[in-house]
């Protein structure tokens, strides 16, 4: 489009649909008028260029081009554009222009400073505040009141024009390809079919059938996540044609699988930088069928460094090439190797055919990686990129490294998303997956059959002739709901993982609620276990002069204090939650992620983590030392034909359980710190084992109510003989 310095669009313009795996690298010659045919002098001419998404007529990017001879009648303008894969890189929050209600600000891609606004549909002008009428057809973008952006269906002035040629109905495109109509001004019924993975032809009418599946060792896995697969086609007059296809390694497999698409003569395979395989070598182009091999050391090209002595090497590069020939026949064994140029194959008669290969591949998508967090950015081909990749580093993950697990404080879907395989059945999960299930089910029954015998031991009035029968019977109604939903946050993850549950709303509603629910019933019950300790340790201090009327009325004030105290210390989990799609290779997955806007909530959030983790274990174990030591000491002043320390021993005795439960709740909670805090994050997906047995021991302290309470106590040990015994009879009666 051609603008002026008050940013006015002027109606001729020009518009060309780009597809970049078929126009990469093509020349558009474009004309642009000026408004009249005698120019306006005292206006500065200028050129914008938008790019849209012509799928869905999004915003991309734009460009700006100044006329760098204003006052001449006619210029010709040459530039190259390199189109961003991040929308967002031209966002900039802190551009000073006021671009009112109706536009955003904008930073024109080849210009770091240079501010536009960008205006809705409409609206135009410098500040978007001059509305137009439109005569766009419904379903396009009316960018000014006469430039009218088409959907892929429709063509036209004002896109009233509907195409034919890729109506589904003419099934112009075969295996689900995306049908792009070609420009209606050269050709209104012909198009270009972009075929899906495994298709090719005209109208992706054949599908690939030759299949390579490479099995890496172990050590090359945990070395490299990206495979580069460079095919050669050989020309005897020509230069070799050279295409670049990107693998990524799927988490928990160490196959790949190749499915063959370009003809070729020679099939290289790239692990690391200018570490090369030579997988296939072949005269003529032949029809592969399922080629099945495992990488070895010997297919490995070797560096003509690594090859030549120190003599070799120091001739200049001219005089060191005569001698390439004779390196397969002194190494028997070597299969091919290359320099900063060539890339050279040992044929059946030992002798060296060398090519021109391009080793430049780089980490940085040729200086615009999209990639977060200092992740690598690899691109397919360095001139005309078809796909990009990104490899994280520790602690990141994510299509462009872009999800973190540090201070994730143990979420399940951190610990077993990336274990999950989609389009799988359960019988192919990996041993993880099977092993959590079987985990969960026991711990979701042993919780369950917990919760009811404590239920049915505090629902007796005597159990609950003091605060501590209260807060018992709250925690064991909560062991209940815990072990619930955590059955219910374990089976959503696995089935919507496996896109077997699809229903959007109800897994946003499980991400925003069922965690924070989860973390604040964990603390909730630590805390009401903390409060039978402080209980028991009051009733200790102040002996016969314990009210236990009033312990009851305030231990129902604490627990609702408790709760409300809890509940507001974890607001700011569900308020910082949210739902993100990301498509890894061919695999799409759903992150229920957590991301704090500033520093001091993350700080806050690791605070709060830390207070309900170990604290109330704190003063659980302190509490039963008060209560072992005042005993001793009042036997002691009582009997003192006895030292005190043997009082001691026997009160050490008495109170065994609770000493070893309180101990063993505490280190469970440490363990839980440890890995949360000390390890700084998960390496995702790596170290899951861990993760998730630390994830299960937070359950733990909710399910072993019967267990430290109730056993060892005579009193509510016959309470729950006595609840069993009624229940038992009224079953009885009714049968």
């Amino acid at each position: 489009m051609l603008i002026d310095d008050q940013e006015t669009i002027y109606p001729y313009h020009e518009q060309i649909t780009y597809v970049p795996k078929r126009d990469c690298q093509k020349k558009f010659n474009l004309y642009l008028l000026y408004p009249n045919r005698s120019k306006n002098l005292s206006s500065n001419y200028s050129i914008r260029i938008d790019i849209f998404n012509k799928i869905i007529l999004a915003y991309w990017a734009s460009w700006h081009l100044t006329i760098p001879f204003q006052f001449l009648p006619v210029n010709r303008i040459a530039t190259q554009l390199f189109i961003p894969t991040n929308t967002q890189e031209q966002f900039d929050s802190s551009c000073k222009l006021s671009c009112g209600k109706h536009g955003r600000c904008m930073r024109y891609v080849n210009k770091n400073f240079s501010y536009f606004c960008q205006c809705d549909q409409g609206y135009s002008g410098r500040q978007c505040n001059i509305q137009h009428s439109c005569s766009c057809s419904s379903d396009s973008f009316c960018l000014t009141s006469s430039i009218c952006l088409c959907s892929m269906k429709k063509f036209g002035r004002n896109c009233h024009l509907t195409r034919s040629v890729c109506q589904s109905l003419n099934n112009s495109c075969e295996n689900n390809g995306l049908c792009i109509p070609i420009d209606d001004r050269i050709n209104l019924n012909d198009f270009t079919c972009l075929c899906k993975e495994n298709f090719y032809g005209k109208r992706c009418e054949n599908q690939i059938e030759d299949g390579i599946y490479i099995e890496l060792n172990e050590e090359m896995i945990q070395q490299v996540s990206i495979v580069f697969i460079h095919y050669i086609k050989a020309f005897d007059h020509s230069e070799h044609q050279h295409i670049t296809e990107i693998k990524k390694i799927k988490y928990g497999e160490n196959t790949i699988q190749i499915h063959v698409k370009p003809q070729f003569h020679i099939l290289f395979i790239e692990l690391l930088k200018n570490d090369y395989y030579l997988i296939i070598k072949q005269e003529t182009i032949q029809k592969l069928n399922q080629i099945q091999m495992k990488l070895t050391p010997d297919q490995q090209c070797v560096s003509i460094h690594e090859l030549m002595n120190s003599t070799l090497k120091s001739y200049n590069y001219l005089h060191r090439i005569k001698y390439y020939p004779h390196l397969c026949r002194q190494y028997k064994e070597l299969m091919c190797f290359y320099d900063e140029t060539y890339m050279c194959i040992c044929d059946l008669d030992r002798f060296s055919n060398c090519f021109t290969f391009n080793h430049s591949l780089t980490y940085d998508c040729q200086g615009h990686n999209y990639c977060e967090n200092n992740g690598q950015c690899f691109q397919d081909n360095p001139k005309c990129p078809v796909e990009a990749l990104c490899v994280c580093s520790d602690c990141y993950y994510g299509l462009r490294c872009q999800f973190t697990t540090k201070g994730f404080v143990l979420s399940l879907d951190y610990i077993l998303s990336y274990h999950i395989k989609p389009n799988r059945s359960f019988s192919q999960q990996p041993i993880i997956i099977k092993m959590s299930i079987a985990i969960t089910t026991i711990m979701f029954i042993l919780g369950l059959i917990n919760g009811i015998m404590s239920i049915l031991t505090f629902h007796m009035k005597k159990t609950r002739d003091v605060g501590c029968g209260y807060y018992l019977l709250v925690s064991s109604w909560i062991s209940i709901c815990l072990i619930i939903m955590l059955i219910i946050k374990f089976w959503q993850l696995i089935l919507s993982q496996m896109v077997i549950l699809t229903n959007r709303s109800f897994i946003n509603i499980n991400c925003i609620l069922l965690d924070v629910s989860i973390k604040i019933l964990i603390a909730f019950n630590d805390w009401l276990d903390t409060c039978v300790s402080i209980e028991r340790a009051m009733n200790v201090s102040t002996g016969v002069r314990f009210n236990k009327h009033k312990s009851k009325q305030i231990s129902k004030w604490v627990i609702l204090s408790i709760l409300i105290v809890t509940i507001l210390t974890h607001l700011h989990d569900p308020i910082h939650r949210q739902l993100i799609d990301d498509i890894d290779i061919d695999e799409k997955r759903i992150w229920c992620i957590v991301q704090y806007s500033s520093s001091s909530i993350n700080t806050w959030n690791s605070f709060i983590t830390f207070v309900h983790f170990l604290m109330p274990f704190l003063i659980n174990l302190l509490s039963i030392i008060f209560i072992i030591i005042s005993l001793a000491r009042s036997r002691s002043n009582l009997q003192t034909r006895l030292p005190f320390i043997d009082h001691l021993r026997s009160q050490l005795k008495q109170h065994k359980s609770h000493l070893i439960a309180s101990c063993v709740f505490i280190l469970l909670a440490l363990i839980r710190l440890i890995l949360s805090f000390t390890s700084g994050c998960m390496k995702s997906p790596n170290n899951s084992w861990l993760f998730l047995i630390a994830y299960f021991i937070s359950f733990l302290p909710s399910m072993m109510t019967f267990i430290v309470y109730i056993l060892p106590s005579k009193i509510y040990k016959k309470e729950f003989n006595a609840s069993v015994q009624q229940k038992v009879g009224r079953l009885r009666t009714l049968f």
